[in-house]
């Protein structure tokens, strides 16, 4: 029996915005369980998630948390899109217009109260100057439009099309098409002049040629509660053998630990569960809900409770 996948995210949400079009894109059925923009999320508390981004996603009792782990199991379990062997440069590229670009978020978006509940993961929004840096913001992204037009997009391809391989989606191109969409679209800065489909047509044209978000059924928190306590393991987790730093530490299979991200406050958001899965690629925790957490290796940090 397929596991069902239910995706945690709220719509303006970028990095959900990415989930969402990679699961589209690759034709995998999924449900949507909306989340507030702010803490708290009682939906993920109800299943002892305290890790506090989005989007998260359930593949049966399976969490994936950050999208790298999400985009690596759509890939592996999933049956996900054609990969190619710079896939992780441009996921890398991606990620760095996110944060190089932030600022570039006009001020009017901008709640106080959102502000305040992602000043311990996205500190360049408590600036006091934030104002006066955001067209250093937009010169940057259009420095990026340039790189995708000229580089992504251009003559140096080996096959020309819409994707950056030519005639074909990739993975590669969901790295990328994510958050220049977002700024684009979502932002509004593609009818911004120097933004527009005069100033960058290969951009804009490639944005156009991305598939439209897939309807999906949206499910409530108990429903999407039940559907994942209700099912089986997805995958199969093990503690690798080796060289392991934590080992040091005396983080063993069965040690409770917590888990955070690297580029948030230390202390402010640790998920906590009991250590079931280690290997080079990924940490895993179970909760005291017996839902297991899928962590990267890369950006968190491990330690013993």
């Amino acid at each position: 029996m397929t596991p069902p996948v239910i995706l945690y995210s709220y719509d303006f949400s970028p990095y959900a915005q990415k989930i969402r079009l990679l699961l589209t894109a690759a034709k995998i059925p999924f449900s949507i369980c909306d989340q507030p923009p702010v803490l708290p999320r009682p939906d993920l508390q109800s299943l002892g998630i305290h890790y506090r981004r989005i989007p998260l996603l359930a593949v049966g009792k399976d969490v994936y948390c950050d999208t790298t782990a999400i985009v690596d199991v759509i890939q592996k379990e999933l049956g996900g899109l054609p990969e190619s062997a710079a896939d992780r440069a441009y996921e890398a590229f991606g990620r760095e217009v996110f944060w190089s670009c932030l600022a570039a978020v006009p001020g009017a978006m901008l709640s106080g109260e959102f502000v305040k509940d992602r000043e311990t993961i996205f500190p360049v929004l408590s600036r006091p100057d934030l104002a006066t840096i955001r067209p250093s913001a937009l010169a940057e992204f259009r420095a990026v439009l340039t790189t995708i037009s000229h580089d992504f997009l251009g003559p140096k391809r080996p096959t020309s099309g819409p994707f950056i391989h030519g005639p074909n989606l990739s993975l590669a191109d969901i790295h990328v098409a994510w958050v220049t969409r977002w700024m684009l679209r979502d932002l509004g800065l593609g009818q911004e002049a120097g933004f527009t489909a005069t100033d960058f047509p290969a951009v804009h044209r490639w944005i156009e040629a991305l598939p439209p978000d897939a309807p999906a059924a949206r499910v409530s928190g108990s429903e999407a509660a039940a559907l994942i306590l209700g099912s089986g393991a997805a995958t199969t987790v093990v503690v690798a053998g080796g060289l392991e730093p934590l080992r040091e530490l005396g983080i063993e299979e069965g040690t409770e630990v917590g888990v955070e991200s690297t580029d948030s406050k230390p202390g402010s958001h640790p998920q906590h569960g009991e250590l079931v899965g280690l290997d080079g690629v990924e940490v895993v925790v179970r909760t005291v809900k017996g839902v297991r957490l899928h962590f990267p290796r890369r950006g968190y940090v491990v330690k013993k409770r």
